[in-house]
C-alpha cells in the first residue's frame, strides 16, 4: 500500500539544532552557497563570520573596513565550499566585495562611496556577474561582481528605495520604496517596464511617513512577485498587520493578499520562497514580538508559526541541508539606557541566531 505524502508540517516543522549568540547586533546572517557560512552584518561595523557544522559553530575572524552600520551582506551564488565572495553595503554609503577561503579573508575591492548614504539592500544576478545596490540617494547602481566596475545607474528615483531583487532569469530587477511603490526594470537597457501597486504598506500619518516595501521575493519560474511589508494603522511606536501581496509578474494583477498577523506584530521583514511555494516568513513588532510563519499563499491560514523569537530581524535557509537560520534580538533588550548591570553599566542588546533544520527527524 502507498504511504501517504507528508504534509507541510511534517515536511517543514523547525527542530532547532543550535543558538549562536552574537554580540554585539547585528542586523541580518545570511548563508553561503555551500551551506558551511554564515556571515552576519554587524552594527559595529563588521562582518561576523561562523562556520557550522551539524549543531556546532566557530566564528572565524571578522571582516573589517566598514564606516558604520552594516546593512547588506550577500554571498555570490555559485560560491564552492573553501572559495567564496562576499559582498556588504553600509549606512556610509560603503560597498565592498571579500574573497573568503578556508581560514582567510581578503579584501578583493571596494567603493567608499558607491551611494551618498545609508545603503539599503544588495542582490546578485543568479550567475554572479552582476550585483545591485540601493540606497538613500535614491540611485539603483549596477556593479560588475568581480571587479566594482560600475555597469549601469538609474538615478532619481522618485522616493526611497528600501527594497531590491533580481528575477530567476537576472534580466530584470525589482525595487519597492519607501511608499509602497514596487517598479520592475530591464537590466540590459534601464527601461522601466512595470509597476506593482503595494500602496497599503504605507501610510503618512502626523507628517510621518511610515511602512513601504522592505522585502522583494520572486517564484521559482519568475511568474510572481511576493512584496511584503506593514499595513500601518499609525506612526510613532508603530502598530499595523505584517503584510504581503503577490502580483502576476506579466499583467501586474494583483493575486494575493496575505496577512501574517495582528496589528502588534507590525513588520514582515524578510521572506523565503521556496521551490514548493511555501512561504517562510520572520515578522518583528513592539514591545519585542516576533513570529516565524510558514504558509501556503493559496491557503487560508498558516500551516506553522510561532511567536517564541523577539525581534526577529532575517531568515537564511539553505536547501540542500534544510537549515534555516533565523537572526533575532535578546529578551528585554533595550535602547534607553536603562538596563544597568550591578556595576551601574548599561548592558547592550545580542543577537541570537537560531538554527532550525527542517522536518520532522525520525
Amino acid at each position: 500500500m502507498e504511504s501517504a505524502k507528508p504534509s507541510l508540517l511534517e515536511q517543514y516543522e523547525p527542530q532547532e539544532i543550535g543558538v549562536i549568540v552574537v554580540n554585539p547586533q547585528i542586523n541580518e546572517a545570511r548563508t553561503s552557497p555551500c551551506g558551511s557560512l554564515l556571515a552576519g552584518a554587524g552594527y559595529d561595523a563588521r562582518i561576523r563570520i561562523f562556520k557550522v557544522v551539524e549543531k556546532e559553530s566557530v566564528e572565524r575572524e571578522a571582516i573589517g573596513g566598514h564606516n558604520g552600520w552594516v546593512q547588506a551582506v550577500a554571498f555570490h551564488p555559485t560560491g564552492t565550499p573553501g572559495k567564496h565572495l562576499l559582498y556588504s553595503g553600509d549606512s556610509w554609503g560603503q560597498l565592498r566585495a571579500t574573497r573568503l577561503t578556508d581560514d582567510a579573508s581578503e579584501p578583493l575591492w571596494h567603493h567608499m562611496d558607491a551611494h551618498d548614504g545609508w545603503i539599503r539592500q544588495i542582490d546578485t544576478t543568479p550567475d554572479g556577474s552582476l550585483l545591485a545596490s540601493v540606497a538613500t540617494d535614491r540611485r539603483l547602481c549596477l556593479w560588475n561582481s568581480q571587479d566594482g566596475t560600475l555597469v549601469k545607474e538609474i538615478k532619481d528615483l522618485p522616493e526611497d528605495v528600501l527594497a531590491i531583487r533580481f528575477h530567476p532569469d537576472g534580466k530584470l530587477l525589482a525595487t519597492g520604496d519607501a511608499k509602497g511603490k514596487v517598479q520592475l526594470w530591464n537590466v540590459a537597457t534601464g527601461e522601466r517596464i512595470r509597476e506593482f501597486d503595494a500602496g497599503e504598506l504605507w501610510l503618512l500619518h502626523r507628517l510621518q511617513d511610515v511602512g513601504g516595501v522592505r522585502v522583494i521575493r520572486f517564484n521559482r519560474d519568475g511568474s510572481q512577485i511576493a512584496c511584503g511589508g506593514v499595513k500601518p494603522a499609525n506612526g510613532g511606536t508603530v502598530q499595523g498587520e505584517p503584510t504581503l501581496f503577490i502580483f502576476d509578474v506579466a499583467t501586474g494583477e494583483r493575486k494575493f493578499s496575505l496577512n501574517f498577523g495582528e496589528q502588534k506584530d507590525c513588520l514582515l521583514l524578510d521572506l523565503h520562497w521556496t521551490d514548493d511555494d511555501v512561504l517562510m516568513a520572520v515578522t518583528c513588532g513592539t514591545p519585542g514580538t516576533g513570529k516565524v510563519v510558514f504558509r501556503n499563499a493559496q491557503e487560508d491560514k498558516a500551516f506553522y508559526e510561532t511567536t517564541k523569537l523577539p525581534n526577529c530581524q532575517s531568515l537564511s535557509y539553505h536547501p540542500a541541508s534544510r537549515t534555516l537560520s533565523v537572526v533575532t534580538t535578546n529578551r528585554d533588550s533595550n535602547g534607553n539606557g536603562r538596563r544597568l548591570d550591578k556595576n551601574g553599566e548599561y548592558l547592550g542588546n545580542n543577537s541570537p541566531i537560531h538554527r532550525f533544520r527542517l522536518g520532522k527527524t525520525t
